[in-house]
């Protein structure tokens, strides 16, 4: 799992380098054609605001992808016990909720 944050958080980083980079090679490109009234003053933010809806996107497709995990997670676990004649699922200690959620109504860290 650590990896994976790594990863995600050397792409990201990446990625928001490498927008920069181009996005000054651009304006100085541009800078050389246009008249100085007519360069674009607004073209940082948006870049900016395309890549934050961009970001918005991927946490909910992460979010969305993350609850359909623990449900078909519950899912197999209920069809494995069955298969196994366990019994039914013994309500979690927690009630249910994940653990950051559990801990912050404990006043745990």
């Amino acid at each position: 799992m650590f990896k994976r944050v790594t990863w995600l958080g050397a792409g990201l980083a990446t990625g928001f380098v490498a927008s920069k980079w181009v996005e000054r090679k651009a304006r100085r490109r541009l800078a050389r054609y246009l008249p100085a009234r007519q360069l674009p003053l607004k073209a940082g933010a948006e870049i900016a605001d395309r890549a934050r809806g961009l970001a918005v996107a991927t946490i909910a497709d992460l979010r969305s992808a993350v609850e359909e995990g623990r449900s078909t997670m519950v899912e197999r676990e209920t069809e494995l016990r069955r298969q196994l004649k366990l019994g039914e699922l013994e309500e979690p200690r927690n009630g249910g909720k994940t653990g950051a959620v559990w801990a912050r109504q404990r006043g745990s860290r």
